[in-house]
């Protein structure tokens, strides 16, 4: 069986955020891209602690398109070093993933 994937990275701007979540659905490297609310983020930055309102990029898609998509983030993300983590979904619905490989190239 295919490997399902959630990858999120986060984002100073929305504009951003859409821009490449439309990017990601236009190239079918991705079925679902979800903007989330604002977060508050703490994290050390150049040996100074930040504090930043960001907002989260949800992504679906499948495992064998991991590295296109982390291409395109690392070319087109506004941050020097922009988050991105993958998980693994173990356990979803058999309609939701049947979905997912039909949406994704």
């Amino acid at each position: 069986m295919k490997t399902l994937l959630l990858i999120t990275t986060t984002f100073e701007r929305k504009e951003d955020a859409e821009r490449i979540a439309a990017l990601l659905l236009q190239r079918r490297l991705v079925a679902c891209a979800q903007v989330s609310a604002p977060i508050t983020s703490f994290y050390r930055w150049r040996e100074e602690l930040t504090t930043a309102t960001e907002l989260t990029l949800s992504l679906k898609t499948m495992a064998q398109h991991y590295a296109l998509i982390e291409a395109v983030l690392l070319q087109e993300h506004p941050y020097e070093t922009p988050e991105i983590i993958a998980q693994e979904i173990p356990l979803v619905s058999k309609a939701y993933r049947e979905w997912v490989e039909q949406e994704v190239l």
